[in-house]
């Protein structure tokens, strides 16, 4: 017997001792490598002729090494030499020997690969968006905070008054007006604090006498820009409202009007008609209380 009939012999040998070393059957061979027991008993037989042939002969010689405890690469690497013919060793280069059960590993491998990344594109898409809804979460509460009459007065801190209580002192002597000292007319009109006391009931323009007499004082605002507006006429405070650009509202006075203005740059006053002093500067947050008895220092 030649050396080559020898190692083939010894190879189909070697598997059957592996398998009955385990005490394992044929059969139970077949179950856990998915492969008949009639192609595993033709290997130990030494019979390859009656397998499939090439890459799958290979892939079950690998799958019966594996189950019996042998070293898969190397009873193929056995096998090939005992079999050059039946493992098709000749129609493969050597190089790309890679077998059916390499490729799965490597499909497997691959898939959960993917799975892995895929998760972590969805958690990170979860998390730009909830970035993004944080994001204009906050824009949406600093625009409210930015729109809301409590929110600018704190910014604004103290409003002046427009009138004020009586003078703590003595005005100063008359003297050389100053080149910057703005005149009377283009003054922003004062805006009272939240404690200012009512203007004084005495005008020397006879303003007075139209209250007493019971002649409504008419307030119009008209807006050259957009401001939020509140008003308490006579007691009654009405709605909190906001003025778009070239919006007007009018006010009949019998007693008192208090009104707190979001922007009162943004405010052209007028009373009874008459053109009124500024109430205050754009974006400038301001309370003013006017009487119907005594308004004539507001006029221009």
């Amino acid at each position: 017997m030649s050396a080559a009939e020898e190692g083939a012999a010894d190879f189909g040998s070697s598997l059957r001792r592996a398998r009955e070393a385990r005490g394992l059957t044929l059969q139970d061979l077949a179950v856990s490598t998915k492969i008949s027991a009639s192609v595993l008993g033709a290997l130990e037989r030494n019979e390859p002729g009656k397998l499939p042939g090439g890459i799958f002969s290979r892939a079950f010689v690998r799958a019966y090494a594996r189950e019996v405890g042998l070293d898969p690469e190397s009873t193929v690497a056995r096998f090939v030499a005992a079999f050059p013919a039946d493992s098709g060793a000749s129609e493969i280069p050597p190089p790309a020997l890679a077998d059916a059960e390499g490729f799965e590993r490597h499909r497997r491998t691959a898939a959960a690969a993917v799975r892995v990344l895929g998760a972590a594109a969805i958690v990170v898409a979860l998390g730009l968006m909830g970035y993004a809804w944080w994001q204009r979460s906050g824009r949406t509460e600093e625009a409210a905070d930015a729109r809301a009459p409590v929110a600018l007065d704190r910014s604004l801190g103290s409003p002046p008054s427009i009138v004020g209580e009586a003078p703590r002192a003595a005005p100063a002597s008359p003297g050389p007006q100053s080149d910057t000292t703005p005149s009377a007319g283009d003054a922003p009109l004062p805006v009272p604090s939240e404690r200012a006391a009512g203007l004084p009931t005495s005008q020397p323009d006879g303003t007075q006498a139209a209250g007493q007499h019971g002649a409504p004082l008419v307030v119009g605002l008209t807006a050259e820009g957009e401001c939020w507006l509140s008003v308490t006429v006579d007691g009654t405070t009405q709605p909190q409202r906001t003025l778009g650009p070239g919006e007007h509202a009018e006010f009949r006075v019998r007693k008192l009007l208090t009104m707190r203005i979001g922007n009162a740059g943004a405010i052209a006053m007028t009373l009874n008609g008459a053109p009124a002093k500024p109430l205050g500067r754009a974006g400038e947050a301001v309370t003013a209380t006017i009487p119907a008895d005594g308004f004539g220092s507001l006029l221009r």
